[in-house]
């Protein structure tokens, strides 16, 4: 999954089958995996929290999840998990995207946060109903950043090294919509220290940062200029011909280094029937940002 390309073949062709073995040995397979490709996923991992938490410590620190630290429902198996489940409406006060059925665009994990948390994990514990229209299972989505913007850069010439001069150049900061941590002043596209080509760069992008915009017009010398060139990054992201998908299975581990990554899902059908009667689609998958 380095630079010559990404795609589904990749991911499943450097897979770690974690079945019958210790958490260290597993650990140490996906550290070497990581160095190559910057992602790995794991197959037959324990949909067990502790289990879960330990694997990742080898990585850094598993951080807090949103509800632990925001007046979101705080049902998850440890602080540290953020369970992603449908839920009908009247089942929360609070909005999260997580509850909701609509697709979720590739975005970065805690990506107001200073200092950047360096992975984000997706472990499966139930994938629910799988008998969808294809695009409609909640299958994951993928896109490696450096990969993106270099066929940007091939594809639109001075039109896009414009656009990726403005978001490398222009700090920004943003809060998250339920919870409050440090902020960080980056850029969207921002440097890294261990860069591998022009365009391997990090990126923070929010689910909903273009909703943000006018609250933090302020901090931008042409706020309008710089919408369209979020927009175009918005926009480009969002093509599915740039995106990896894939559905996961029950024990499938997902890590990836969160500022190489964005990650996102299909749409997901929430409810079979209407009424107080209709089943809820069991699909349950534990996500951790870790530092």
């Amino acid at each position: 999954m380095g630079s010559p390309g990404l795609s589904t073949q990749t991911i499943v062709e450097e897979l770690v089958d974690a079945n019958g073995r210790s958490l260290e040995d597993t650990a140490a397979e996906v550290g070497r995996t990581l160095a190559r490709s910057r992602a790995c996923l794991v197959r037959n991992f324990p949909t067990e929290p502790d289990a879960y938490l330990g694997f990742l410590g080898h990585f850094g620190e598993p951080l807090p999840n949103y509800s632990s630290r925001s007046d979101l429902d705080a049902d998850a198996p440890r602080p540290q998990i953020n369970r992603v489940r449908y839920k009908r409406k009247g089942q929360y006060t609070t909005h999260s995207v997580h509850y909701v059925a609509g697709e979720l665009r590739p975005h970065s994990a805690r990506s107001w946060r200073a200092p950047r948390p360096a992975y984000f994990a997706m472990l499966m514990v139930d994938p629910g109903w799988r008998d969808s229209p294809e695009g409609q299972r909640g299958e994951s989505v993928v896109l490696r950043w450096e990969h993106l913007l270099t066929r940007l850069a091939e594809r639109d010439g001075e039109v896009f090294g414009e656009h990726f001069a403005r978001l490398s150049g222009t700090p920004l900061r943003f809060q998250a919509n339920n919870v409050r941590e440090e902020l960080a002043d980056l850029p969207l596209c921002y440097p890294l220290p261990d860069a591998t080509s022009r365009y391997d760069v990090g990126v923070r992008l929010k689910q909903d940062l273009l909703d943000k915009l006018p609250g933090i017009a302020d901090q931008f010398p042409d706020p309008e200029t710089y919408r369209r060139s979020l927009e175009y990054l918005v926009r480009a992201a969002a093509d599915p011909a740039h995106q990896v998908c894939f559905p996961m299975q029950a024990g499938d581990l997902l890590l990836i280094d969160n500022n190489r990554f964005g990650h996102g899902r299909r749409t997901v059908v929430g409810e079979h029937g209407t009424g107080d009667s209709a089943a809820v689609n069991p699909r349950e998958l534990w996500s951790v940002t870790v530092a």
